[in-house]
């Protein structure tokens, strides 16, 4: 059972958040002009368990998946990007463990296949020469 309180965690998904483990936010007291009454607040979304707020998308997306028995133990997911909600579902899918392949452009930096290959998804590299 995560204790948010502590925020010590046995895994990187107990990070993930919810109303028992809201995304924490801080109020910013400097970036309006003097005497305005409205209040900023900014939302710390690299305390999500990968550092952005695609984790957040690529759990549900898997999560509703589920729920809705359109993904089962051992299937393959296909992510045609690179891009963080990509990243997202990448992590996401090893730690869940899922295999993910990512249809992408040759033309794509080689430091991102790098990141998605890390994360044991299999990267297709197509020809793009547009």
């Amino acid at each position: 059972m995560p204790n948010h309180v502590t925020r010590v965690y046995d895994g990187m998904l107990e990070m993930l958040s919810n109303e028992e483990n809201p995304t924490p936010m801080v109020r910013l007291h400097r970036v309006l002009p003097e005497g305005t009454q409205a209040k900023i607040y900014a939302k710390l979304e690299w305390y999500n368990p990968f550092g952005s707020v695609k984790d957040r998308v690529a759990a549900n997306l898997i999560k509703d998946a589920g729920e809705k028995g359109l993904l089962q133990e051992g299937q393959q997911l296909v992510e045609p990007t690179s891009g963080n909600t990509g990243m997202g579902l990448a992590m996401m899918a090893n730690a869940k463990g899922y295999t993910l392949t990512t249809p992408l452009s040759n033309k794509i930096p080689a430091e991102k296949r790098v990141m998605l290959k890390m994360f044991g998804t299999n990267v297709e590299e197509l020809e793009d020469d547009l």
